[in-house]
């Protein structure tokens, strides 16, 4: 089993119970009150997500990712929106793709790219279009 920072065991994936009450007993869904609390739950979320589930496994993973958009949303702020360029930046950083690859993979080069990372000039829906349509992102992020 590996141990979660805040001291609980839990299980790898493959051994999570399957049932909604087994799980329940690993780790009761309820009420968020802390960041303890938050991190147990985000924790399991971790854990199950990205994985085949039983319809089970699914209506929990379902409860603890609303009880933790609850607390989130009443006692975390939000990030501020990052101008477009910064996002974008940030994003390439995030996956490891450099301005070149990103240029080639839109169909501009490296000079263009790289001017339009650091806000230099602005994005313009073509450059919108093809890195959402490329990247799996939301083209309002770049707007």
């Amino acid at each position: 089993m590996s141990r979660t920072r805040n001291n609980t065991s839990l299980p790898r994936f493959s051994a999570l119970p399957k049932t909604y009450g087994a799980l329940c007993r690993l780790h009761m869904p309820r009420t968020i009150h802390d960041g303890i609390e938050l991190e147990a739950a985000t924790e399991i979320i971790d854990l199950m997500a990205g994985h085949k589930l039983t319809k089970d496994q699914e209506d929990y993973l379902a409860t603890l990712a609303d009880l933790v958009a609850v607390y989130e949303e009443n006692h975390i702020a939000p990030l501020p929106k990052l101008k477009p360029h910064d996002f974008l930046a940030a994003h390439l950083d995030n996956i490891g793709m450099s301005a070149t690859a990103w240029g080639k993979l839109i169909g501009i080069d490296r000079s263009t790219a790289s001017r339009l990372l650091r806000g230099e000039r602005k994005l313009n829906t073509d450059h919108i279009r093809k890195t959402s349509e490329a990247l799996h992102i939301d083209a309002g992020l770049m707007i």
